[in-house]
């Protein structure tokens, strides 16, 4: 197993931070996620020729220092997406990645089954970098 990434808890769907799917889809190509139905919640945004992403601002010590993880999302997306709101996504894994144009990062993909949107959460940022 690649270093760094415990098995998937159990449950279906499971679960998972947007950040963690991020880091293991881009740099553990996907090997802990199998073909497991995966549940991430994160906001929406667009880039300049629409494609859609989830994206969580993970924390390393304050607002002040957030960075965007993004995630591409692929499959049924909804037919409208708003900026900014929040979605909860259900699916699973894609092997699909592209190269972010802002900083050259890996942006892997998520294959998603189903959408729905949710109220923005009492605490947006992800701080498991903190852990």
């Amino acid at each position: 197993a690649p270093f760094g990434y415990p098995a998937l808890p159990a449950g279906d769907p499971v679960p998972l931070g947007l950040v963690d799917y991020a880091g293991r889809a881009a740099y553990g190509h996907g090997h802990t996620l199998g073909d497991r139905r995966i549940r991430i919640t994160g906001f929406v945004a667009l880039d300049h020729a629409g494609t859609p992403y989830l994206v969580r601002m993970a924390l390393n010590c304050c607002a002040a220092d957030a960075q965007p993880v993004k995630i591409g999302l692929s499959g049924r997306i909804p037919p409208v997406l708003q900026p900014d709101t929040w979605l909860e996504v259900t699916g699973t894994y894609s092997s699909r990645r592209t190269k972010d144009s802002v900083n050259g990062g890996i942006i892997p993909f998520f294959d998603v089954s189903s959408a729905r949107p949710v109220p923005t959460p009492r605490d947006p940022y992800d701080e498991s970098w903190n852990n």
